[in-house]
């Protein structure tokens, strides 16, 4: 009976990294090189603030779930969780369980530095959560500041009522959201009975679990949550600055404003097509759409856009590649000092 579970495990995890390389690959099959080849010769060594404006990002982005491991997080550097994270980002969005799978991927990496399953998974939760409630934040400004511009004015004469409609339901999220973490008196943990054999059983509990382990965390020190919620705002920001750049290298005159509300505006659009690996021709659309808000709407400025960001994905993709042989190495030598460490 244990070789058989061991077996389909073994089974499961073989068919999942077998579609997520065949949905990588469908993401690079899809991948005009010649187009990107002339884009990258276009705006030339440039393309490398891109790759260090996403770099400097994601550090950011690691930097706010290392705050949300606690004490833990001395068991991992930064460095190496910044590995942990781009390889989990890296299947997250090219599988199709979306962020799920990515986010339950990091939390088993940790597992060899001595971080338990627990931990793991309620710091995961948790700068998750973070990095939502950032995003509808920031998302937000960028709204209002669009309402007070001439052209997003214009723009939002066709869009009507339903921008006011969707503004004022962010709003809501977030005050529903705050108010349940610091002021819900409710902290019982979830039982899954043991006869619960339906798989939407199944997803209630661990939804449950998943929110109790959040509002745990931010029991046990609501200072590391704020701590994760401002490193997470400033990721945003920063990863913002990638439009902005390639809008100045096209040649546009604007402001980091509209990085900020064309990258939000995007990954409401990339978030709505999660279940599509890669957001494949999601993304794009995304692009144009958001770039005719700001009364950009040349046709080659979007897909000039969309080949450059194409660019630094695959670049991030590679770099994921090349962390993983080094990180399952680390983590084997991180779970051996472990077990010598117990066994003394």
């Amino acid at each position: 009976m244990g070789q058989q579970l061991k077996f389909n495990k073994k089974a499961i995890k073989l068919v999942l990294i077998v579609v997520i390389l065949a949905f990588i690959g469908i993401f690079i099959l899809n991948t005009d090189f010649s187009a990107t080849k002339e884009e990258l010769r276009a705006i030339g060594f440039r393309f490398i603030y891109l790759l260090g404006i996403t770099f400097i990002a994601y550090f950011f982005g690691t930097w706010s779930w290392h705050i949300c491991l606690g004490e833990n997080r001395k068991k991992i550097s930064i460095l190496k969780l910044f590995a942990v994270r781009q390889v989990g980002e890296t299947v997250g969005q090219y599988n199709p369980t979306s962020i799920v799978g990515g986010d339950l991927l990091k939390a088993e990496m940790l597992k060899p530095y001595g971080i338990s399953s627990e931990v793991a998974l309620s710091s995961v939760a948790t700068s998750r959560i973070t990095v939502v409630l950032s995003q509808i934040l920031l998302l937000l400004i960028a709204c209002l500041w669009l309402s007070k511009m001439e052209i997003g004015q214009t723009a939002l004469k066709s869009i009507g009522i339903a921008f006011y409609i969707f503004i004022a339901l962010l709003i809501l999220l977030n005050l529903v959201f705050f108010y349940w973490l610091i002021f819900s008196k409710s902290m019982s943990k979830p039982i899954l009975k043991e006869n619960s054999n339906g798989l939407l059983r199944k997803l209630v509990y661990k939804i449950k679990d998943l929110f109790f382990n959040i509002r745990k965390s931010y029991r046990y020190n609501p200072r590391f949550f704020w701590y994760s919620y401002l490193l997470a705002t400033v990721h945003w920001v920063i990863g913002s600055l990638e439009f902005y750049f390639i809008l100045l290298f096209l040649g546009y005159s604007v402001v980091p404003m509209h990085g900020l509300l064309l990258d939000m505006g995007v990954i409401v659009f990339k978030s709505a097509g999660a279940f599509v690996p890669g957001q494949l021709g999601i993304e794009e659309l995304g692009n144009k759409m958001m770039l005719s808000i700001v009364g950009i709407s040349a046709g080659s400025v979007w897909v000039s856009a969309s080949i450059l960001r194409r660019a630094r994905q695959l670049f991030w993709i590679a770099i994921g590649f090349i962390l993983y042989p080094f990180l399952k190495k680390d983590s084997k030598q991180a779970s051996t000092l472990q077990n010598g460490n117990i066994i003394c």
